[in-house]
């Protein structure tokens, strides 16, 4: 018999079918044991909550540290105290930006009925 004659027409249709079954099938799986599944993903859910908020606080306490490191160190340069100075807080008033155009206003005239 000749192989080329044979088509693989039906195989390939045949593959969607069997997903859906197995897809069904799984599902049918799940649906039954649901209590199972409630269970493990309550009991997933509170330990990345609690591993959550360990992690937040850990971080917080960390950032303080680092602050606080900062601080001293950029005192310790500067051999300055943790407060600043009056006259350091003067130099960091914003200063106000010059006009751009250095054209003289044109005068105003009064128009020859009012003079």
């Amino acid at each position: 018999m000749n192989n080329s004659t044979q088509s693989t027409k039906g195989f390939k249709m045949a593959l969607p079918f069997l997903a859906g079954i197995a897809v069904g099938s799984l599902a049918v799986v799940a649906w039954n044991r649901r209590d199972k599944i409630k269970d493990y993903a309550s009991c997933g859910l509170e330990k990345g909550k609690e591993t959550a908020e360990k992690i937040y606080e850990k971080g917080k306490t960390v950032t303080k540290d680092v602050k606080e490191f900062v601080v001293s160190s950029k005192d310790q340069k500067k051999g300055r105290g943790a407060k600043k100075t009056q006259e350091e807080t003067q130099k960091t008033v914003k200063k106000t930006r010059k006009p751009r155009s250095k054209k003289a206003p044109a005068p105003v005239t009064l128009a020859p009925e009012l003079a």
